[in-house]
């Protein structure tokens, strides 16, 4: 009798042993499989990264300065404080190129536009910034410099009869940089209609401002554009003719977009998806 009893005791202590062992397997398993399936991996948004060129010299490219007075940028931006000027006849070597601009300096950015200077091979002859600041500019300063609307420190070229579409070009340039304003057609702010009015009105032409419609129901329609000539596209924000800029050769256009008046590449997919095509006033 003594050694039924003990046999039940070591049975009820061997099922105890058991037990725990079974529901913690039970346990895992549904916390693997909650909602009847494994949780799905989550996935992480990867955005492609441009490849940044190194502060070198070892390309052996210079830049020189074309005009008498070219601004000097704290960042690689068109909206950047300016910080100083580069003087006709200057040469830098090129550290960096980003958005349109050259490092000619740490932190001194200048537009590297066929417009404003030239590219070549070699060293450079001299590598002095004159006139730059190296104190980090005030906020009121960095403000007035972000809305100046030229880049260079001198006017734009007066506009004559036989150089309307160079003038055109000249003075679009000029407002590279000044903000978006829905309605504006002033450098202290422009939308595409009212930037177009502001620029032609400004380099011997004479036109209302309309709507980007109305625009391309005027212009004489192109096939082969020149720097000067009009871009429109449609069914960007509405449907029909919606946005416009003004061509300046070498598949680019300069617009007032939502960004504010820029440079822009015509092969971007949006706008070949949304071009509607050129015109000539």
């Amino acid at each position: 009798m003594l050694k039924k009893a003990n046999r039940t005791v070591m049975n009820m202590g061997l099922a105890a042993l058991l037990v725990p062992a079974a529901l913690t397997f039970s346990t895992t398993s549904a916390s693997a499989n909650e909602g009847g399936a494994a949780p799905a991996p989550v996935q992480e948004k990867v955005t492609p990264s441009v490849p940044q060129q190194q502060a070198t010299t070892t390309t052996n490219q210079k830049v020189i300065v074309n005009v008498s007075a070219l601004n000097i940028r704290q960042g690689a931006s068109f909206s950047s404080p300016v910080v100083g000027t580069a003087t006709q006849g200057q040469e830098f070597a090129i550290l960096k190129e980003a958005n349109g601009l050259v490092e000619i300096a740490p932190n001194k950015w200048i537009s590297k536009s066929s417009s404003y200077v030239t590219i070549a091979s070699g060293k450079p002859s001299a590598s002095q910034v004159k006139g730059v600041s190296t104190s980090t500019p005030s906020t009121s300063t960095a403000s007035a410099s972000t809305s100046a609307a030229k880049e260079t420190s001198t006017p734009a070229p007066a506009p004559t009869t036989s150089t309307a579409s160079g003038s055109t070009v000249n003075v679009a340039r000029s407002l590279v940089g000044s903000p978006y304003q829905w309605a504006g057609n002033t450098p202290s702010g422009f939308d595409c209609s009212g930037f177009i009015a502001y620029v032609f009105n400004h380099s011997g032409h004479s036109i209302s401002r309309t709507s980007v419609a109305n625009y391309w129901n005027m212009a004489t329609k192109i096939s082969s554009p020149q720097p000067g000539d009009l871009v429109f596209f449609q069914n960007t924000y509405t449907s029909g003719p919606s946005h416009m800029g003004i061509y300046i050769g070498n598949g680019q256009m300069i617009h007032a977009g939502s960004h504010g008046v820029a440079v822009a590449d015509l092969d971007v997919s949006y706008y070949q998806d949304h071009f509607l095509g050129y015109g000539r006033f």
